[in-house]
C-alpha cells in the first residue's frame, strides 16, 4: 500500500526554491541593492513551470527604486543555478513580488499596541 504524502509536490518544490534563492541572495547576489532582501515565501504554479517568489526588505521599508529591477535580473542567474542543482523537468520562471501581507501585519501590531490597554502602552 502507497503511503499518501503529507504535502503538495507545488510546496516541496516552493520549499526547495526558497532555500536556494534565499541562499544565492546572501552568496551570490553581486547587486549590493539585494542585500537587504529576503525571501518570505515561493508560490508554484500547478505545472512547476513559474514560481512567484515575495519578499521583504530587512529594514522593514518598501523597496527603494532599482531594487525590482535588480530581483528581475538576478532571476535568470538563479533560474541557471536551480537548474544545475534541483532535479526539475522544467526550470520555473522566477517572478519577484515584495509581500505587501508582511507590511500589512506590522502596521496591524503597531495599531494594535498603541490601543489602550495594550501591554506595550
Amino acid at each position: 500500500m502507497k503511503q499518501k504524502r503529507s504535502y503538495k509536490r507545488t510546496e516541496r518544490v516552493g520549499q526547495q526554491l526558497h532555500e536556494v534563492i534565499a541562499g544565492l541572495l546572501l552568496t551570490d547576489a553581486d547587486d549590493p541593492r539585494l542585500q537587504m532582501v529576503q525571501v518570505t515565501a515561493v508560490e508554484m504554479s500547478p505545472d512547476l513551470r513559474y514560481a512567484k517568489v515575495y519578499f521583504i526588505m530587512l529594514d522593514g521599508e518598501e523597496p527603494e527604486e532599482g531594487v525590482e529591477p535588480a530581483l528581475e535580473r538576478f532571476a535568470g542567474f538563479a533560474q541557471r543555478v536551480i537548474g544545475e542543482r534541483l532535479r526539475l523537468q522544467f526550470v520555473p520562471r522566477l517572478t519577484f513580488k515584495f509581500d505587501e501581507a508582511v507590511m500589512r501585519g506590522r502596521a496591524m501590531d503597531e495599531l494594535l499596541s498603541k490601543l489602550p490597554g495594550s501591554s506595550e502602552t
